[in-house]
């Protein structure tokens, strides 16, 4: 019985390992696939994304306004826009430049 018992654990210990290292070969591939630009149905878009945009949008203003602004401007004055990109302009494009059910990984 115990011999059986590690075939049978030898088995399953070769079969797991055959299958992780057969993993990264289809993360590889996945990850190929996932270079193009996104698509989403444009009504899904129209009704739900871009929504979600305009208040991400008008969320990083206002988060931008106070206390991101102030903290910035006191201690490295020469970079207060530089929050601005990441906060406003990304939602910004998002919502308004992007074409309708197309959204690029990178800007």
């Amino acid at each position: 019985m115990p011999n059986r018992i590690r075939h049978v654990a030898a088995a399953f210990a070769t079969a797991g390992l055959a299958l992780t290292l057969a993993l990264p070969a289809r993360a590889d591939r996945v990850a190929e696939l996932s270079d193009e630009p996104a698509s989403v149905p444009v009504i899904f878009d129209v009704a739900v994304m871009r929504p979600i945009g305009l208040i991400t949008t008008v969320i990083g203003a206002a988060f931008y306004v106070f206390p991101v602004a102030p903290i910035v401007a006191l201690t490295r004055p020469t970079e207060i826009a530089k929050p601005l990109g990441p906060l406003v302009g990304a939602p910004m494009r998002f919502t308004f430049q992007d074409p309708l059910g197309h959204h690029p990984a990178q800007h």
